[in-house]
């Protein structure tokens, strides 16, 4: 018996409601209009290459018949070998001259290879109207009843790729609103005096683009970390501390806000420092390191659901250092690594040897008690290295720009009036 709309409708829905995730993209919004003549068609569709091999990535772009902006495209990807829908990560651009929509399918760590299906299309206007699209190109959803603009919609095979294994790329830690992240490019979360957190996204290319507000009431806490995906959901969450040394997670949802916090911890005060390490014992959950006031350096392992497996002490002597933070694999050798600032102000190289402990150290900077703020969140320029921020005295950022083996490539101001946030991570 063959499948009807009705039947692939109610399929689509279960899909939505068994929580399976979607490949999302979302550009800079334009100015909405007033309301939508029609519902966008998707009348071209293509993936170039439609085969990613080692360190690869593929373009995607589809062109609409539409009538109103284009602000969100999810699309979903059946995984062939193993029949699952799969989620890719992805940010886009909608042109408007041309109603085109171009994103980037990029591969996290440890994504099965094969090949991948476009099981359906859902559009979002900047009037608020949704569509859904299934992979024949009939319309299975259409809540707003936008009428047909007499044209037919493409099918989305063109949209199917093939996958092989990457090359690993630098990790990011860096928490996302899901429309406008990609796993490897660098984003921040800043937070003013009153309290609003805000999220300054990149482009992959060294530049930033718009910035969100994401969050207010943030002025509580006195440590927050971007801690990445630490309950093992598929989203990036944050961790905070408050002024009792309470602990709390936020979740990330993949609609780009919050779900309910968790209270994950007590008694944190007692640290000067908290830092997320990424996954640093190496056994697939994000961790976080701690320092408490005698120096002592400890790590916390994540148990991959929001809590921790029992902590050990991996250091000593750290009260010396003014800055400590991850910036992930800074060497290149695939496990996260920890920079550190003495008060002599030489920046310090610690590697990580994948198994909870270190396997080298040397200072690779001096000069750097300058910078009042320092951090690393990911890959700023797109060159595959994970690179270094600071913020000066005068509020100017710049970006030290990893090599990736363990030193700089060059170094740069890439933005002004940071010094107005009390918190960026």
């Amino acid at each position: 018996m063959g499948s009807t709309p009705l039947r692939r409708m109610r399929n689509w829905l279960a899909v939505m409601a068994s929580g399976i995730v979607l490949v999302s993209g979302l550009g800079l919004a334009p100015a909405a209009k007033a309301d939508d003549t029609f519902a966008p068609v998707p009348v071209a569709v293509s993936t170039t290459p439609a085969s990613v091999g080692e360190g690869g990535q593929a373009t995607s772009r589809i062109t609409f018949q539409a009538t109103g902006l284009i602000t969100d495209v999810y699309v979903a990807f059946r995984h062939a070998p193993t029949s699952t829908v799969h989620r890719q990560l992805t940010h886009g651009t909608y042109n408007p001259a041309d109603s085109s929509y171009s994103f980037d399918l990029l591969f996290p760590q440890g994504t099965p290879s094969g090949s991948y299906l476009a099981q359906y299309l859902e559009i979002h206007t900047s009037a608020g109207n949704e569509v859904v699209y299934w992979r024949d190109g009939s319309l299975i959803e259409n809540p707003g009843n936008l009428p047909n603009p007499g044209v037919n919609a493409v099918r989305l095979d063109a949209l199917d790729f093939t996958y092989g294994t990457p090359k690993d790329r630098p990790h990011t830690t860096g928490f996302y609103r899901d429309q406008y992240w990609d796993p490897y490019t660098m984003n921040l979360l800043v937070r003013d005096s009153a309290g609003r957190l805000g999220m300054y996204t990149t482009g992959g290319n060294g530049t930033w683009k718009q910035a969100y507000q994401v969050g207010s009431g943030w002025n509580i806490f006195n440590e927050m970390l971007a801690s990445g995906d630490f309950n093992n959901d598929g989203e990036n969450d944050v961790i905070a501390r408050d002024a009792s040394g309470s602990l709390f997670l936020y979740p990330g949802d993949w609609h780009g806000g919050w779900y309910p916090r968790q209270q994950i911890g007590w008694g944190w005060g007692v640290f000067t420092t908290i830092l997320t390490a990424d996954d640093f014992n190496g056994d697939g959950n994000n961790d976080l390191l701690a320092r408490t006031s005698s120096g002592e350096l400890i790590l916390y392992p994540g148990n991959g659901h929001a809590g921790f497996l029992a902590p050990t002490t991996i250091g000593w002597g750290w009260n010396g250092m003014t800055s400590i933070f991850s910036p992930g694999d800074f060497d290149g050798d695939r496990k996260p690594d920890v920079l550190a600032r003495d008060a002599a102000g030489n920046l310090r190289f610690y590697g990580g040897n994948g198994l909870g402990g270190w396997n080298t150290s040397s200072v690779i900077g001096q000069g750097w008690n300058a910078i009042t703020k320092l951090g690393g969140a990911g890959d700023f320029d797109g060159d595959g290295a994970n690179d270094v921020w600071g913020i000066d005295t005068s509020g100017q950022m710049r970006m030290y720009y990893g090599n990736g083996s363990g030193g700089w490539k060059s170094s740069g101001v890439v933005g002004w009036g940071w010094g107005g946030f009390n918190a960026v991570f």
